[in-house]
Order: structure tokens, then C-alpha cells, then sequence
């Protein structure tokens, strides 16, 4: 952790005054996300990204209830307890009158699909060294969290279940990052409903969609997709339909890239093929292909670093942030709703009410500083 980063953790030990809703992110599925500022006693502020279950959703059954709220709860944990520089940290988490509030890093630029989707339109690929970046710093995410081990040993056995690149954030500094950790697997994670199907349709694994057993590497050929994607400039498995796109996991025939872009290097169209393959037992696990890609940086990269998505980033968002319309009368509505449910949240803060306890899931990390995990007035610990 560099400087910067120690002194922020630093400052939010101390439980922020209040927050400050900022605009909308997103918004969709089952929450939206905002920007706001945590603002201190000494009037300080810092940008956070405040992650909201969506209050409709506490209309469905009972058992919908309940199982949005252990992947709220299990994502929270995750995020509080696991620490590397490509994983979205989740500082907070509070249940507020019935709404589940999540207050997390903000990564300021866009999500890898809002980056992507004005280049499908043209079918556009990113360019080569670019991609193998980004696609090495999540390989490196998924490494990280798939051999956290506990105390005693144990494998966690955590995995993903939801790369795409609608969880890949890409922020202005050149940093990405993998978030949304509410369908993951984890040893000591909720129950889940075994009609549950995780992910996004067009990055599911041949074998999700087949009912067959299923391990970590369906997160690496997830990760696989999206470097596909990244270079084809195009959707891989996307059909007209659910069930066409169904029917094109089950299949997994992928097309050559050099096919599709004459530039690709055959050793990187090669190696994105393999880690597309049918059966898992011939993909790489995600340390594998971590490295792999590192290599194929060091190769083919020209030097590519954080700066290059950087640029990437900052021309991609000057251009959206052109286009975005004013904030609308329900936009407006639901900020100033959001500030009363903020006021509570940090009231519960302030009064010495602990947080989702991430103990629960007992998870010390090895191969990295432990966190110190506990649960006192929500502090925010390195």
C-alpha cells in the first residue's frame, strides 16, 4: 500500500461525520451505486462509492429476501476482508431501516463494459498491449483471492462466479479493479437457492450451463471472455436470445482472433483459445494465467503500463461525461433520500453499532499482510 493509500486508511479509522450524496453510477439488477463524499469532523472529505440494495426488492417472497441479503452481506465480509490492489475494497456495511448500504473505494472512470461498448458498436478491438494489461491485472485479482488460505491452511476455496466486464472497474489512474463479490463462493458464505444460476449469461462456463461440476477456473475462462473480447471488438458467445446464447456456451466454439484482426500475435491467439477450452482440465488456473500473461506483456506489451489505461480511461469518460444528460426529478429524489438513509447509517457508526462482522466468514489470509479483522464502530482497517 503505497503513502497515499496509508493515509486514507488512516483517516477513515475515524467514523465520518456524514456523507454526501455526489450522482448516480449505475444503476440496475438488484442495487445502484453512488459517488458521495465521506466528510470528517476537521471538514475533510474523501470520495467513496456508497453501493445501495435497491428498497423494491423487499417486495419479493421471503426467501428472494433473504437470499438478497446474504449475497449483500457475503459481498460485504469478502470486501472487508480481502486486500489487493486489483479487488475493490468495501469499508462499511449496514442494514438501515430495512435498506442494505454498502460503503466501498471509489474507482473514478467506468466499468470495463462502458469502455468496451462504444468500440462493439464500431467493432472496434482495444489495442493489443492494453488489453493483455488489463487482462493480466485481473488474472492477478482472481489469483489473489483464489488461494486465500485461513489460519490453520485450509483453502478457502473462494470463487468469483461473476467476471465480466460490468464488474471490472477501470479508473482514470490506470487501476483496475474486480468488484461485486455477491455471488461468490466462499467457505462460510450463505446458503444460496440451488435454482441459483450465478453470472452473466454470455460469460458462464460451458460446464455451468452443461450441470456439470464446476471449479475456479469457471472464473478464469470468464476472465478469458473478456480478453476475447477486449481484442475481437466484438461479443463472443452474446445470441439474439437467452437461450441462443445458451446454446453458444454449450457449444464454446471460438473463433480465431488473428481471424477476426490480422495483428493479434499467434502465441496470444493461441493462449486466449486455450483458456477458452471446453474442458477445464486443459485451462490454466488463474496463477497460471496470470503469469502467462505477464509474459505475453513483457513480449507484445510495448512497454504498456497503468499510464495507457489511464489515457484510455480519461478520453472514454470526457467523451461520456459529454454526453450525460442533467440529473432528472427522480434522480434528484432518490439523493435526497439517499442522504436521510446516510444521516442513520452514520449515526449507527458514531454510536458505537458494529457492522457486518467479517469474522463470520474466519477467513486470515496468508501470502500478504493479515488484516486485523474486527468490528468496532465500523473503523476502517488496513
Amino acid at each position: 500500500m503505497g503513502s497515499r493509500d496509508a493515509r486514507i486508511s488512516t483517516q477513515f479509522r475515524r467514523a465520518p461525520t456524514r456523507y454526501r450524496p455526489v450522482a448516480r453510477l449505475a444503476f440496475g439488477g438488484m442495487a445502484e451505486v453512488w459517488r458521495a463524499d465521506a466528510i470528517f469532523e476537521d471538514g475533510s472529505a474523501h470520495p467513496v462509492a456508497i453501493k445501495r440494495v435497491l428498497p423494491e426488492l423487499g417486495g419479493g417472497s421471503a426467501s428472494e429476501r433473504a437470499m438478497f441479503r446474504a449475497m449483500f452481506e457475503d459481498e460485504a465480509r469478502l470486501g472487508m476482508i480481502l486486500r489487493h490492489d486489483n479487488v475493490v475494497r468495501v469499508y462499511d456495511a449496514r442494514d438501515v431501516g430495512g435498506t442494505f448500504i454498502m460503503v466501498m473505494e471509489l474507482v473514478d472512470g467506468d466499468t470495463l463494459k462502458g469502455l468496451l461498448e462504444p468500440a462493439w458498436a464500431r467493432g472496434v478491438g482495444m489495442p493489443i498491449p492494453s488489453a493483455l494489461h488489463v487482462a493480466r491485472e485481473l488474472a492477478a485479482a482472481l489469483a489473489y483471492i483464489h488461494t486465500c488460505r485461513d489460519d490453520q491452511g485450509t483453502h478457502l476455496g473462494i470463487v468469483h462466479r461473476d467476471v465480466s466486464p460490468h464488474n471490472l472497474l477501470l479508473g482514470r489512474d490506470g487501476g483496475v479493479k474486480l468488484t461485486d463479490f455477491g455471488l461468490a463462493d466462499a467457505h462460510g458464505s450463505s446458503a444460496r437457492s440451488p435454482d441459483l444460476i450465478g453470472g452473466k449469461l454470455g460469460y458462464l462456463a460451458p460446464e455451468i450451463v452443461l450441470q456439470r461440476r464446476t471449479d475456479q477456473r469457471i472464473d478464469t475462462f470468464a476472465a478469458a471472455i473478456c480478453l476475447w473480447e477486449m481484442l475481437a471488438g466484438r461479443r463472443l458467445f452474446q445470441g439474439r436470445d437467452d437461450g441462443e446464447t445458451v446454446r453458444n456456451v454449450a457449444r464454446c466454439e471460438v473463433p480465431s482472433l488473428r481471424a477476426i484482426r490480422d495483428d493479434v500475435p499467434e502465441e496470444v491467439d493461441r493462449f486466449v483459445r486455450a483458456c477458452l477450452a471446453a474442458d477445464p482440465e486443459a485451462r490454466p488456473h488463474a496463477e497460471g494465467m496470470a503469469d502467462a500473461l505477464g509474459a505475453l506483456v513483457r513480449r507484445h506489451g510495448d512497454g504498456v503500463s497503468a499510464r495507457d489505461v489511464a489515457l484510455l480511461v480519461s478520453l472514454h469518460v470526457a467523451r461520456r461525461d459529454r454526453e450525460k444528460e442533467a440529473p432528472s426529478v427522480v434522480e434528484l429524489g432518490l439523493a435526497e433520500l439517499l442522504a436521510s438513509e446516510l444521516e442513520d447509517f452514520v449515526q449507527q457508526q458514531r454510536g458505537g453499532e458494529a457492522p457486518l462482522d467479517p469474522r463470520e466468514f474466519e477467513l486470515g489470509l496468508t501470502g500478504g499482510p493479515r488484516p486485523r479483522v474486527r468490528a468496532p464502530r465500523g473503523d476502517f482497517d488496513d
